[in-house]
């Protein structure tokens, strides 16, 4: 594929992505009713990880791995955002009273940290700075992440409709975004991202035993 026609491609992409993860939302909300976020994380990840195969090339994923330059600014303030979220573990502790819920809790926030900014940061970024100025770049794709919390996950999840959540987002996406820019890694995006993750109590979130107050 042509180098323009594949950025091209990838650009577009966030906007697929979002229309089928709204379709399976939709679909299975209606008889699984919250626990519809299983195939929608199942289907979400395939396709991040198939775009991400699709499309980059020659690079080999482990690049957007490689050790950080350092950018101790940036990278501190990716830990301050990171640690943020812990404040809504810490006072809702008692949704975490079954070992199943925990285990889902802690298995999505180790994968879906990397598949995320491997495509959102990594994949679609790169993409987006070979058309646009940085600046540019970092919204296109900041738009489309926040986005694709309420028209997926907010099917089912009254939080992903949150104004609260939906005002936070855009500043994860940011920090992020200068995260791999200012380091060239991603490491330090998705620990970050790992701890939001735990911090928002995801996976309880997905099934409203927590709702942020209005």
């Amino acid at each position: 594929m042509a180098s323009r026609a594949k950025t091209t491609w990838i650009l577009l992409s966030p906007i697929i992505i979002i229309a089928i993860g709204f379709v399976v939302a939709t679909l299975f909300s209606s008889f699984m009713n919250e626990w519809a976020w299983v195939p929608l994380a199942i289907v979400y990840w395939s396709l991040l990880g198939y775009c991400i195969y699709r499309f980059k090339g020659n690079k080999q994923v482990k690049s957007w791995l490689g050790k950080s330059r350092p950018s101790k600014g940036i990278v501190s303030l990716g830990w301050v955002v990171g640690l943020f979220p812990f404040t809504v573990l810490l006072m809702n502790l008692h949704v975490l009273n079954d070992p199943w819920i925990i285990g889902l809790w802690l298995l999505f926030a180790m994968i879906n940290p990397v598949f995320e900014e491997l495509y959102w940061r990594g994949l679609l970024l790169d993409a987006a700075m070979k058309r646009f100025p940085n600046w540019a770049s970092i919204a296109y794709t900041t738009v489309f992440f926040v986005l694709s919390h309420p028209l997926m996950w907010g099917v089912f999840s009254i939080a992903n409709q949150h104004i609260h959540v939906l005002l936070y987002l855009p500043i994860l996406g940011i920090v992020w975004s200068l995260i791999y820019i200012k380091t060239g890694s991603l490491r330090f995006a998705i620990a970050s991202h790992a701890l939001v993750n735990i911090g928002i109590l995801t996976v309880p979130v997905f099934l409203n035993l927590y709702i942020p107050p209005v």
